[in-house]
């Protein structure tokens, strides 16, 4: 049976703002009784009341057939003072949807959630490059340039000549492989315009890959008996040697410091048939743990800590030269990679060269890599950098298999301040580095593209505005798959940035934290339409204002680290306006104590909307599906939990934590310095932002179906403003539960029973458009 829950205390402050106790209770019973006229009649009660009540009056309405007084109650969401702007969304998409079925169309169109690129115009020049061209040729498809290098200089010297022809410019790469010794540096002297843009493609149906690595071939058994020596009994007849050096290889990337809070940072890597390769490393999976921490060590003082092991496994390692360590040195949710500076086997003492910020503790966990000692099982590998020898255990023949090497140090390719450019339909890989890196860049597109096998980031788009990443596959990186920071927050000027359509998948490889799928930050910008999966650590990470995450399918993530959600938002309230809507979050666990989420407001993270989300299997230890840490002022509206050990928890602060994190400096700098929360447009935009000191853990929890979930709430602090929710162990009306079809029936009574407002399920994730179609 349907059980309809009202939860929460009554309230005399909901953010700030007195109301009347009594008003409030009988608010919340007039939604029990279903009486929601009565509701639109009350004084002192909060406009959300009244806005969900014309909302249901609208969805009452309708249902009756009472089409066009279903109109005007709609419409007249519009008119309540300081109605929510989900709820005048969602009054809007029901006025729309009652248009399209009186136009006999179906309710939702969903091509109205894609982004809308305006027609590109026919070029009025295109180059060729070929592998078998000359930069001595004219470029035409019939004598095309050797190299891109010649293009580029070519579209360089028409600007700055003649300009470039109505229509722009189209630099089409003909089929093939094409080795890259330095990346390409792009610059305004290359852009385009609105009506003559520059486009650097793949030729229609042909596949051209920008690689930044080296194949290697001439594997041989290993003689040196020193080496030999030092390799496991067990694996000495199947480590292979390759020098690198006879096959023109000598350069490789450093091993450095990396991981929290180092930012992007090259790494060579091997790759078997497409997949990488392990660097020889015990144990061979998962971690051990530190003993008994000697010296934690200072990143401040840059002095490295010592910490005792158990066993005898290092006793193997007292040759190597360059062994290093990679693990959670202090917190579950920050990784480092750092060098062993030496090896006391009698004490059984490690000291490194570096710490994490947060220096070392004991019982933490780690494990031993770039070891020679180590190479014992098939895929792994370590490289002998000064002698450039590369030591293999091979998962087959690699005479009969393709294996690379990842070189470049720096970006594919690297825009800066570039406008009206696209790159359409290449392969970007084998970068030690970055794929492709945009800096203070307008109307730039990468679509279509692939981008693979790179030792940092994806793409990057940093400043500027209007710039996006359409339909791409990105996927094995060590880092980031893409990042768009755009947008003034002094202004809130959006920088309207995007990422959709995508696929991106197995990253954050070698920084195994705060390396997302998408890493947004500024004003105004966009995640729509991705598949987001296979990450040990969060999918997207999010810091600013007015951000749209919508229509994503994310899964499998979090499956390592702790403390943290598919998408995370963390410390600053002034960041308001954020929109999580119709996205799909499942199998979000890594079983580490503290918990995963969904969607995790770290915090004091406050105003933000959580509308028509669906969550599968996204809390299995201390975290909800969402969790929300000592925010107010969120909505969660209209949402779907689903197998959800609780569906929604709580840190909560109280009024003092609240009030001391509000006068701590850092925070006053939030709201005062870095914006100002008292003027326009933050006060304007944002007038919550005017009570933001009172109301403390106050967030608004309605219309949310919890089906077969632990607990609803974990951690209640009784205080939240959380009514007509519906909680229960029978289905409450899916088309198929058992296939993970969560969308809801039609005649679903739950939809009448508290207003729930049908979530568009079949339309999330990636779509179907010629830019796609054209990577299969």
């Amino acid at each position: 049976m349907f059980r309809f829950v009202v939860v929460g205390a009554m309230l005399l402050l909901l953010a700030g703002v007195a109301f009347s106790q009594d008003g409030v209770a009988l608010a919340r019973e007039a939604f029990e009784r279903g009486e929601f006229a009565q509701v639109l009649g009350m004084d002192m009660i909060p406009a959300h009341y009244k806005s969900l009540a014309q909302l249901r009056v609208g969805m009452n309405f309708e249902r009756e057939g009472k089409i066009e007084e279903a109109r005007q109650a709609y419409r007249a969401v519009a008119a309540i003072p300081e109605a929510p702007p989900h709820h005048l969304w969602e009054a809007e998409g029901a006025l729309k949807a009652i248009e399209r079925k009186a136009a006999g169309l179906p309710e939702r169109d969903a091509s109205e959630s894609r982004v809308k690129l305006p027609a590109a115009p026919e070029p009025g020049l295109t180059w060729y490059v070929a592998l078998d061209g000359n930069d001595s040729n004219g470029g035409t498809k019939e004598a095309p340039f050797g190299t891109l290098e010649k293009a580029v200089d070519s579209l360089r010297a028409l600007k700055a000549g003649v300009g470039l022809p109505a229509g722009g410019v189209r630099i089409c790469l003909r089929e093939g492989l094409y080795r890259l010794k330095k990346g390409f540096s792009l610059d305004a002297g290359v852009s385009g315009t609105e009506a003559a843009p520059v486009v650097i493609s793949a030729c229609d149906g042909e596949t051209v890959r920008l690689s930044g690595g080296a194949a290697v071939t001439g594997f041989k058994k290993v003689e040196d008996e020193a080496i030999l020596a030092r390799l496991p009994e067990e694996a000495r007849g199947a480590v292979l040697v390759a020098d690198l050096k006879a096959q023109g290889i000598e350069r490789f990337a450093p091993l450095t410091f990396r991981g929290f809070t180092c930012g992007s940072r090259p790494s060579v890597e091997l790759f078997f048939n497409g997949d990488a390769m392990t660097p020889a490393r015990w144990p061979n999976e998962g971690f051990v743990r530190t003993g008994k921490v000697l010296d934690a060590g200072s990143l401040k003082e840059n002095r490295g800590g010592v910490f005792e092991y158990e066993g005898d496994r290092p006793l193997r390692w007292q040759q190597a030269k360059d062994a290093w360590l990679y693990g959670y040195w202090f917190y579950d949710w920050a990784d480092n990679s750092i060098a062993v500076s030496s090896l006391d086997v009698a004490s059984r003492q490690i000291r490194t060269a570096q710490v994490s910020t947060y220096g070392l503790k004991e019982g933490q966990p780690y494990y031993a890599f770039n070891l020679l000692e180590e190479i014992d099982a098939p895929g792994e590998w370590y490289l002998d950098r000064e002698k450039a020898l590369l030591y293999f255990y091979p998962p087959s023949d690699p005479a009969a298999a393709t294996v690379e090497i990842s070189l470049l140090e720096e970006p594919v390719f690297r825009l800066e301040g570039v406008s009206f450019l696209t790159l359409e339909g290449l392969t970007v890989e084998l970068s030690a580095g970055d794929g492709i890196v945009g800096t203070d860049c307008n109307r730039c597109l990468v679509a279509g593209c692939v981008i693979r096998r790179l030792g940092s980031n994806g793409v990057s788009f940093t400043g500027g505005s209007d710039c996006g990443v359409l339909s791409c596959d990105i996927y094995s990186l060590g880092r980031r798959g893409t990042e768009i920071i755009g947008g003034d927050r002094k202004t809130l000027t959006p920088a309207r940035h995007f990422v959709e359509n995508c696929d991106i998948h197995n990253f954050s490889r070698i920084d195994r934290t705060y390396t997302p799928a998408v890493q947004i930050e500024g004003v105004g910008n966009r995640i729509a339409h991705n598949h987001f999966h296979y990450s040990p650590c969060h999918a997207i990470r999010l810091e600013g204002n007015d951000h749209v995450v919508e229509f994503n399918n994310i899964h499998d993530v979090v499956k390592e680290s702790d403390d943290q959600g598919g998408i995370d938002i963390f410390y600053n309230p002034s960041y308001r306006g954020n929109v999580l809507r119709f996205n799909y979050w499942h199998n979000i666990a890594s079983g580490r104590a503290c918990g995963q989420a969904g969607i995790r407001l770290d915090d004091a993270i406050s105003g933000t909307a959580i509308y028509g989300n669906v969550f599968y299997r996204c809390s299995e230890s201390q975290f909800g599906g969402v969790q929300i840490h000592g925010g107010k002022d969120n909505w969660v509206d209209n949402n779907v939990f689903v197998d959800c050990k609780y569906a929604i928890s709580f840190s909560p602060w109280g009024a003092e934590r609240w009030a001391k994190f509000l006068a701590s400096d850092a925070v006053v700098g939030f709201l005062t310095r870095d914006v100002d929360i008292a003027s326009p447009p933050y006060s304007t935009r944002y007038p919550a932002l005017a009570r933001l000191k009172d109301g403390h853990d106050v967030n608004i929890i309605t219309r949310n179906i919890a089906y077969g979930c632990g607990s609803f709430f974990a951690r209640d602090p009784g205080i939240e403003d959380a009514f007509a929710n519906w909680v229960g162990g029978e289905d409450p009306g899916f088309v198929d539960a058992v296939d993970r079809n969560f969308t809801l029936k039609e005649d679903a009574a739950v939809i009448g029973g508290i207003g729930f407002r049908a979530i568009p399920f079949g339309e999330i994730g990636t779509y179907e458009d010629s830019l796609r179609i054209s990577l299969k």
